[in-house]
């Protein structure tokens, strides 16, 4: 073999290593993604862990099994997202929990909550009425069949609805008397600080993070709430993420097109908070009760 062809043999080795390099690279990657949950809840734990040294209840078993089951099932990483809140400890174990998903009528917790605090303030009683317009006509519901267009509707029964029932006139006609959709999400960062990019937009988006904060600050405050507690109980019991624990836990669900998502929190010996967001279409609604199963079987044990 002469010069020249080794050359080109030792020049071809090398591309056909770097090559291989590269997509070894990619592999891991990949892996690592899979697994983002463990990096991300023990980044997380360290900021979230406030005023004392939680770090013996920091039990990575509860991220392992969740991990596990995506694992097992095959399921898409980047078609869920969780936080999941020790509201005892003050530990948060989340996937994904920057990410902005469709959000559906999950919005209309924090609506609902702004509300309460106006009734709470003395701005608002529950018989106060307000205007019902053409333009807030979503769909049919419960809103639009005991009303019609013109009507003044006390706002107890337009709370009732969108929570009970998640009814979207009643949500339309609650955000558009605090301004509008963006009037409306300025007034809820009182429960938020985690700002994502779409944040503000026409768009119905929303963050596991941002909803975090709201189901964290309604049960920090739930004796504020206690009349929308109860509506949550009352919305579709024992489905979402109370399908397979069955304890009749306080939720808002929501859903759009491949989105299905829910968020609330269960009472037991170590209380915690719950946000599921998921773009898997129906295969959504056994994720996110097989994630509340996961963490109800985990915190239910007695952890002082």
């Amino acid at each position: 073999m002469d010069k020249k062809n080794k050359i080109v043999i030792i020049s071809l080795l090398s591309i056909l290593l770097i090559a291989l390099c590269m997509f070894a690279s990619e592999i891991n990657s990949t892996k690592k993604k899979a697994f983002t949950s463990v990096s991300e809840i023990e980044e997380d734990q360290s900021t979230e862990v406030k005023n004392e040294d939680n770090s013996k209840y920091i039990d990575m078993a509860l991220a392992k099994e969740i991990e596990a089951y995506f694992q097992e099932n095959n399921i898409d990483h980047e078609s869920v997202s969780y936080c999941i809140t020790d509201l005892k400890h003050n530990i948060k174990y989340s996937m994904n929990e920057k990410d902005e998903f469709i959000a559906g009528s999950i919005y209309k917790l924090p609506l609902a909550m702004l509300y309460y605090d106006k009734v709470n303030s003395g701005d608002y009683t529950m018989e106060s009425t307000l205007p019902y317009s053409g333009y807030m006509h979503e769909d049919a519901g419960v809103i639009s069949s005991n009303y019609t267009i013109g009507s003044q509707i006390p706002l107890s029964e337009l709370l009732d609805a969108a929570i009970v029932y998640s009814d979207n006139d009643a949500g339309h006609i609650l955000f558009e008397n605090l301004g509008g959709w963006k009037e409306y999400k300025e007034a809820m960062t009182k429960y938020t600080s985690s700002i994502s990019d779409n944040y503000y937009s026409e768009d119905n988006v929303s963050t596991a993070n941002t909803m975090n904060d709201v189901i964290t600050y309604l049960y920090a405050h739930k004796d504020e709430y206690q009349e929308l507690i109860d509506n949550m109980k009352k919305a579709e019991p024992g489905e979402y993420l109370d399908r397979d624990i069955q304890q009749g836990m306080p939720q808002k669900y929501g859903m759009y097109d491949y989105a299905l998502n829910s968020v609330g929190f269960v009472e037991c010996e170590t209380p915690y908070s719950i946000v599921v967001l998921t773009s898997l279409g129906d295969k959504g609604a056994d994720v996110m009760a097989k994630i509340n199963s996961i963490a109800y079987e985990h915190f239910k044990v007695i952890r002082n």
